[in-house]
């Protein structure tokens, strides 16, 4: 590890802008709880446990008591022994075995916290009453747990769909006698996600009342910034909040690097990407043994650096070096988790998969490439290494991007920064009309259910006896159609089905049907696995994608089109003298073209059509009209200067607003277009709106906070070094400009970032100003003439001729 690290020194020193080091910590011990049960403090002392953390011991007693628990300590702090030490103590002392379940947010934390579980069952009882309930445990194997199981391990997708419709044919046993819900990393259950979970929670409870059990809540977390305010949103109750971490923490080094800028052919600079930073690195790493994991925002990035580092004469890497991705076969997955955790693979590059508390082994060296989207998702990954209490060093490859950057330039934002404030809206009336015909197809709904609170539940559940999706009936309300109302309700997005990826005969791998729409329309190129494909056909109907194995040095990328419409307005309110307003919105989506880009200079090579339908739904947003005073000054001088400033804001606002509601990039949209101002003139607005259907509070939540959204813009524009605008700022082209007199105003100057910036003023401090636009214009060069023939060449030429002929002569006398 030493080494590596001054590899990273003396190859990066003057992309280094900052090493902070996490100086380490002395844990907090308590003895064990007097009530333990002795059989457990064998199976402790045998494991080398003498004592307990602080926080522990204190959860251990605060369960015990019956109080609904959230826990919040660092990860790799033993937050599972945490909570499974109480309840085995009591299953072990209880006069009847009761039931437990235990909630993961992914399936590979499942499957790895059933093997811990399983271990201390076999150790302290000698007795596996344990199974792990997902869509990856085979039919046969699903009737034994429902049979036998006392200690069961799900996710909310599972119980959503798969136990509460069920629960009185197959659950009820389990059911009666649940007496522990345990819910590990509920910082996850957050925005969208999280409001669907809490109505899924609703539901269980209101069924585990039928069958007479009250459970005990336990929750567990490493990074959120208000515990009880989140439980408390998700379960409906008031939780005991431990925050009291006590356990040593070894030192860790963050390095954060910056790629450097280089000038391009063109005189224009541009900065490298992370990979220029990460790939050396994790080729330094791997070819000395130092166990390594790589974050990467989205999948195909993986493969893409995957293959990268695996390139030429590194191929004999391919053997240590992996990718993990969504998207993967279950065996796939299972297999690259046990050779990471084994040692066979020593580096595995990733997205946020690995990000929650999978035990992966003992990992020495964490690289992000670029920002997760979040303080708390930063600190969550960089908790993966130095799990085992060795030194641990992180570094953060920042990319062109405005929070990148402004992180880069100023990293006690990471260091220093609370983390940011998890947050849910349960009574979403979207959400909560379809979780409310799941729970009448459970039970039939009393006239008033405490789980579902008042007036949301009566007025929506007249809004489905309207629709005569609810019929009476004894007094209740039924379930009145004939299909399977959770088949249609996705908790983690706005479909509940995936298309399959087939090469030949076999599946290869599963999207959803949004994303199919951007990654597999005709000829796209799709990697796995460090292998390429191309899309043959891609059927959304049968829900399937033909693809084959291709050789080819591209990768192609989607290039969507908008059409935004404000179709109701709920709230308005005036920003300065600019209008601004938030209601339903309609979305119309629809990608439009593909770009070919080569895999080493992203350079575009070609383009062609695609021919999908688009896809549209309603959702929530807001809307914002510039001033009045201000736009009179910029229209009176260039009409061009609106769209300069609004295609600005729209990059720079989309990049930086997810930060303030915990949200990512992929949550929230922006786009410029029109709409009707108070005297009914059509004029250009820029809209902020959810990338989910009905809307789930991002843009709410932007539109309340929208004076700290638009101070963050202005100052990581004012700390950007360029001078006429980047990605890392405002591009002098943002993407989304299709107007040719627009076009050619941007690139011709700095207007993008010039009228961003005094539009920012205009709307934080009232200043209206003309922007100060710098037109730079490039003197042509001369046309270069081609030489005249070089008459050394053309005797050298001469003489090669009649060489070859003298040989071939030769030849033919011989033969």
């Amino acid at each position: 590890m030493r080494d590596v690290v001054d590899f990273l020194k003396n190859r990066f020193e003057r992309e280094i802008q900052a090493h902070h080091v996490i100086e380490p910590k002395i844990g907090s011990f308590a003895g064990f709880p007097e009530s333990l049960e002795p059989r457990l403090r064998e199976v402790l002392v045998g494991g080398g446990i003498q004592a307990l953390y602080s926080h522990q011991a204190d959860a251990f007693a605060a369960i015990s008591a019956g109080q609904d628990t959230v826990l919040v300590s660092q990860t790799a702090s033993g937050k599972t022994l945490s909570f499974l030490l109480p309840i085995l103590n009591a299953y072990m002392t209880a006069p009847a075995p009761f039931g437990v379940l235990l909630l993961y947010p992914t399936k590979a934390l499942s499957r790895d916290q059933e093997s811990t579980l399983g271990r201390l069952l076999t150790a302290a009882m000698n007795t596996h009453r344990l199974g792990t309930f997902d869509g990856d445990t085979p039919r046969e194997e699903r009737l034994n747990i429902q049979r036998s199981a006392d200690f069961i391990i799900t996710n909310p997708d599972m119980l959503h769909a798969g136990i509460l419709p069920n629960h009185n044919r197959h659950w009820k046993a389990f059911l009666s006698r649940l007496r522990y819900i345990v819910v590990d990393e509920v910082h996850t259950y957050r925005g969208a996600f999280g409001s669907h979970v809490a109505n899924v929670f609703r539901r269980l409870l209101r069924v585990c009342e039928m069958h007479g059990s009250r459970p005990q809540f336990i929750c567990s977390s490493a990074t959120v910034g208000n515990p009880g305010e989140h439980v408390r949103a998700l379960f409906g109750r008031d939780f005991t909040v431990l925050d009291r971490d006590g356990a040593p923490r070894p030192q860790r080094d963050l390095f954060f690097v910056n790629p450097p800028l280089v000038q391009s052919q063109g005189a224009a600079l541009y900065r490298k990407g992370p990979g220029s930073v990460s790939i050396p690195l994790i080729r330094e790493a791997s070819e000395r043994g130092v166990r390594t994991i790589c974050f990467c925002r989205a999948r195909q990035e993986v493969e893409r650096l995957y293959r990268a580092v695996v390139d030429g004469r590194y191929g004999h890497l391919a053997e240590r070096v992996k990718p993990y991705r969504g998207g993967l076969l279950p065996n796939e997955r299972r297999q690259l988790e046990r050779d990471l955790f084994e040692g066979r693979t020593t580096t595995i590059i990733t997205t946020n998969a690995l990000e929650l508390g999978i035990d992966i082994g003992d990992l020495d060296l964490c690289i992000l490439s670029g920002h997760p989207g979040t303080v708390a998702s930063f600190w969550q990954q960089a908790g993966r290494v130095g799990r085992k209490g060795s030194n641990a060093v992180i570094v953060f490859v920042a990319k062109d991007s405005p929070v990148d950057q402004y992180l880069v330039n100023h990293p006690e934002f990471i260091t220093q920064a609370s983390v940011e404030h998890a947050w849910l809206s349960a009574d979403n009336p979207y959400i909560l009309l379809q979780h409310l015909p799941c729970a009448a197809y459970e039970h039939p709904l009393r006239r008033s259910e405490p789980q579902f609170p008042e007036p949301a539940f009566s007025l929506a559940v007249g809004i489905l006896a309207e629709e005569q999706t609810l019929k009476p009936y004894n007094q209740c309300w039924r379930y009145a159609l004939s299909d399977y109302p959770a088949r249609g309700v996705d908790l983690r997005g706005m479909t509940d089905y995936n298309v399959d990826i087939y090469c030949g005969t076999e599946v290869i791998g599963e999207i959803d049907p949004i994303g199919a729409r951007g990654t597999l329309y005709k000829d796209a190129i799709y990697q796995h696995l460090g292998r390429r494909y191309m899309s043959m056909d891609l059927d959304l109907e049968k829900k399937l994608c033909r693809v084959e194995v291709v050789n080819v040095d591209y990768f192609t990328e989607a290039v969507w089109e908008s059409r935004i419409e404000m179709t109701e307005v709920y709230e308005t309110r005036v920003q300065q003298t600019a209008a601004v307003a938030f209601g339903a919105v309609h979305v119309n989506k629809q990608p439009k073209l593909y770009k070919k880009i080569r895999e080493r200079s992203y350079e575009n090579i070609g383009y062609g059509p695609i021919t999908l339908p688009a896809f549209e739904y309603d959702t929530t947003g807001l809307s914002l009209l510039a001033p009045k005073e201000w736009l009179a000054l910029v229209d009176g001088h260039d009409k061009r200067f609106l769209g300069a400033a609004l295609f600005g804001l729209s990059y720079i606002l989309r990049r930086t607003a997810p930060s303030l509601c915990m949200a990512d990039t992929n949550d929230i949209a922006t786009d410029v277009s029109l709409q009707e101002d108070a005297e009914a003139r059509w004029k250009s607005a820029l809209y902020l709106y959810d990338q989910h259907e009905g809307g789930v509070g991002y843009a709410e939540k932007i539109y309340e906070r929208l004076d700290d959204a638009l101070r963050l813009c202005r100052d990581v524009m004012s700390a950007c070094p360029c001078q006429g605008g980047c990605p890392a700022c405002v591009p002098p082209l943002p993407p989304g400009v299709d107007n040719v007199e627009l076009t050619e105003l941007l690139v011709e100057s700095d207007a993008s970032m010039a009228c961003t910036r005094s539009l920012l003023n205009a709307l934080l401090d009232g200043a209206v100003q003309l922007p100060q636009i710098t037109v730079v214009r490039r003197p042509r060069e001369a046309a270069v003439e081609a030489p005249g023939e070089d008459p050394d060449l053309v005797r050298l030429t001469q003489r090669l001729g009649r060489a070859a002929g003298i040989l071939r002569q030769k030849r033919e006398r011989l033969h």
